[in-house]
């Protein structure tokens, strides 16, 4: 009894983990953490300073001291736990806006996961009527709340792929999807000899340019541009190095076929302006590799939130998705942020296989 008792308890826990998701979610959106500041205060204050019903707030707090995302000291003052101290928006390796990403609409777009397991298609379309990136068009907090998580997930694999790679000789660096530019910021204030352009849609890379203009890396503008484009279509050219982080997982085998397409022909034609002296240019494709049981979580978020038909991505799949593209794949590098970076080529007629 006492084992069915245990069972029990753990099924229950499970099957709530939805309301701590979203506690989490409300204590970021309400900037609790930054209120702290890494100190404690009665929930009364708190409740003020977010013009929060004090009641309510109190037993959200309760329930995260429950979760071990808050502690209450011995005057009763609550604080957040050092492990939740990302929640703050100036913490280096903040998480605040991917808390609220993952704990808002992703989790929406959840609410319809029956729908996803028994049609195989989106559940993000069926909530929403729209696509991910279609929805991000007519709804600007959300896509506020994405550009800034995509920068907090951006950071720890720009300082990870600096330590791990030479970028000597390189002169501009594309950032294929690049959006608000955290993946080339970062690059760029430790490689102060190289330009960057950052490639997306019109509406993020105007947000893009914008919050630069008024962020600490303001002095990057003159070596960072945000080039609108449709990656199914075209990319920029004149790039020595060209990147796609955390892309093609969002999309099926023949989307990402096209993606890359578009980006070896882009390879090509500065291939060829540089001439036959020059490097030839350099794909790097970063992207988590479906490897364990664990990932199956991601799996299943890619198939219920971006394109139907996307099941991820092993690195056999990625070596395969690269080849029927036309892309010879140099090296693989691991990153200890749980990516592996693909650097591949394209393959001339002379490279093709007989």
């Amino acid at each position: 009894m006492e084992a069915e008792q245990k069972h029990a308890m753990a099924v229950g826990q499970l099957a709530i983990g939805g309301w701590f998701s979203r506690a989490l979610a409300v204590t970021a959106r309400l900037g609790i953490a930054d209120i702290l500041d890494g100190g404690h205060l009665p929930h009364t204050e708190i409740a003020e300073r977010t013009g929060s019903d004090p009641d309510v707030l109190l037993r959200l707090l309760r329930a995260l001291v429950f979760v071990g995302a808050a502690e209450r000291d011995a005057d009763g003052a609550f604080g957040i736990t050092e492990p939740f101290q990302q929640l703050r928006t100036d913490h280096p390796l903040s998480l605040r806006h991917t808390v609220m990403l993952f704990a808002e609409t992703y989790d929406d777009a959840f609410g319809a996961l029956l729908h996803t397991v028994r049609t195989g298609k989106s559940g993000f379309q069926k909530v929403f009527g729209t696509s991910l990136f279609e929805h991000f068009e007519t709804d600007a907090e959300a896509a506020r709340v994405f550009d800034l998580a995509m920068v907090e997930l951006a950071r720890p694999v720009a300082v990870s792929l600096l330590r791990a790679r030479d970028f000597s000789g390189v002169g501009t660096i594309v950032d294929v999807g690049g959006g608000g530019g955290a993946m080339l910021r970062g690059m760029l204030r430790a490689l102060p000899d190289v330009k960057g352009v950052s490639t997306d849609r019109r509406s993020v890379c105007e947000r893009a340019a914008a919050e630069l203009a008024k962020s600490p890396d303001s002095g990057l503008a003159g070596r960072l541009a945000f080039e609108p484009a449709d990656f199914f279509q075209e990319v920029p050219a004149g790039g020595d190095l060209y990147l796609l982080k955390n892309v093609l997982h969002d999309w099926a085998f023949e989307s990402g076929k096209r993606i890359l397409g578009t980006v070896a022909r882009a390879m090509t034609s500065t291939a060829a302006q540089h001439g036959t002296d020059a490097p030839v240019p350099r794909l790097l494709v970063i992207e988590p590799p479906i490897t364990q049981d664990f990932d199956a979580a991601r799996e299943l978020f890619q198939m219920v939130a971006c394109e139907e038909g996307m099941h991820g991505l092993t690195e056999e799949g990625m070596r395969g998705l690269l080849d029927a593209a036309g892309f010879d794949v140099r090296s693989v590098l691991p990153l200890p942020t749980g990516h592996n970076v693909y650097e591949a080529t394209v393959r001339t007629t002379s490279e093709a296989p007989l």
